[in-house]
């Protein structure tokens, strides 16, 4: 026995022997797996739900941006009933940019003058800017639609002169339009 009470088992001359640990038993194992599964599904868990959350989110902007495009083509079909163009082209938000583009272009003797295009244009709701329309932009017209600003630009020599072009767009956000 020591000064502290102890007592030292160890005999003297065979040196320090170390006891065999006991082999854990099948429930301790469990007990460990588990401890590290939990927090890897839990991290596995939330990863997953805000990926879901982007994947719907994501949806969800598309749907709006295809939503104010089909209304602008809409109103582009609705001028064709009314005044006829010869040629036309479209392209929905997403395919080569981030925005929907309708063209309908008019020959150089049959168009319609490019005021009563826009006339009829603004008894349709939409409203004219003025200062924006860069040459041969004679008009420059804007109207919003669930959040999006719908344009069009209506192309002529003058507002008295036959209208060349009119380019519609619908703009489409670069996020919902990743990888369409």
């Amino acid at each position: 026995m020591s000064d502290s009470g102890f007592v030292d088992e160890a005999e003297a001359g065979r040196g320090h022997r170390s006891r065999p640990r006991p082999e854990p038993s099948d429930g301790a194992r469990d007990v460990h797996a588990r401890r590290r599964v939990v927090p890897a599904a839990f991290a596995l868990l939330v990863v997953g739900l805000v990926g879901f959350g982007g994947w719907a989110w994501a949806g969800r902007v598309h749907a709006d941006d295809l939503a104010a495009y089909a209304s602008l083509a809409g109103q582009v079909e609705e001028l064709d009933r009314t005044l006829t163009p010869l040629g036309h082209g479209e392209m929905p938000p997403c395919r080569a940019a981030t925005d929907g583009s309708v063209t309908r272009t008019y020959p150089p003797s049959t168009g319609p003058q490019a005021a009563e295009l826009v006339g009829f244009l603004l008894q349709k709701g939409w409203r004219q800017s003025s200062g924006e329309a860069v040459a041969p932009v004679v008009a420059h017209l804007s109207r919003d639609v669930a959040g999006h600003e719908l344009t069009i630009d209506v192309s002529a020599a003058s507002m008295n002169q036959l209208v060349e072009a009119l380019t519609a767009r619908s703009p489409a956000s670069a996020f919902g339009c990743l990888g369409r």
